[in-house]
């Protein structure tokens, strides 16, 4: 059996029973390919305004052992991720309150038992973390830098993939490779794209139009553009602020939780990959 083999039957093992009235519930998965887009920024702000919005949320750090997010929140983790591998707690004791409505499942940074695990180690962790998600009403699993990370989680119960972009050619380029993977191990997975940094109003539907061209050419899918965001500086300074991004809510991104929020229909997309 090949690794995407296995991450897909990992993935059915995955899944929980459905209960009566409530469906299963699947990620956001948050994405680049590309380093240096903002795309762990963007995931704390989603999850943040989702919150806001009355929904009981989980933000999880896919990364699991380049974690930058409890820094970012300027939380303390309550317990190492190696703890969960050596069975000796449950998930739920890894989770942090980062805000109201809004829990944090930090990663780890530069652990060597974590770095000793290979490809289908790290998804089995996944699968142990995964089971947190029936117990929140919505959940974003920022992927951690490269491709590897973002493929796992949107293997495994997924409900989206969001691809965060910038108006450059090698993030253009990366976002591309990043939706290539995704879509061939799991064709059916609805994938949005955001365009971060923006200059002005039309360079987010331009960017998009590229990719979404190459999309329907190339792979026979389309694309949701899930929106732009303006370059801000304020934003900017909030981020080298630990425990200061939470109090932003640009419009962008209060339009992006509300459309995300509204897509219920999609939570059971995990089901179709492959």
């Amino acid at each position: 059996m090949d690794q995407a083999a296995a991450l897909r039957s990992l993935s059915a093992r995955a899944r929980r029973p459905v209960v009566e009235g409530r469906e299963e519930r699947g990620a956001f998965v948050v994405g680049s390919g590309k380093g240096g887009v903002g795309k762990s920024v963007l995931a704390a702000l989603v999850a943040g305004a989702l919150a806001r919005r009355g929904r009981r949320t989980l933000l999880l750090d896919g990364s699991q052992n380049q974690g930058n997010l409890h820094i970012l929140l300027g939380v303390r983790p309550a317990a190492p991720l190696t703890a969960l591998l050596e069975g000796e707690i449950d998930p739920g004791r890894l989770t942090v309150p980062a805000g109201p409505g809004l829990w944090l499942l930090p990663a780890e940074s530069g652990s060597p038992a974590l770095h000793a695990l290979n490809g289908m180690d790290r998804a089995r962790l996944h699968v142990r973390l995964s089971a947190l998600y029936d117990r929140f009403d919505e959940i974003v699993a920022d992927g951690g830098p490269g491709i590897d990370g973002v493929v796992r989680l949107a293997s495994i119960r997924a409900r989206r993939l969001v691809v965060v972009t910038v108006p450059e050619p090698a993030a253009l380029s990366d976002a591309y490779a990043l939706l290539k993977i995704v879509h061939l191990e799991c064709p059916a997975l609805p994938i949005g794209v955001v365009v971060n940094r923006t200059a002005d109003a039309e360079e987010g539907p331009a960017c998009f139009a590229r990719l979404e061209l190459a999309a329907r050419r190339f792979l026979g899918r389309a694309l949701d553009f899930l929106g732009a965001v303006p370059e801000d500086e304020a934003l900017r300074a909030a981020a080298r602020r630990p425990g200061a991004l939470l109090a932003a809510a640009p419009p962008a991104i209060e339009a992006m939780a509300a459309r995300l929020a509204g897509s219920e229909a999609e939570a059971g997309a995990e089901r179709a990959c492959r």
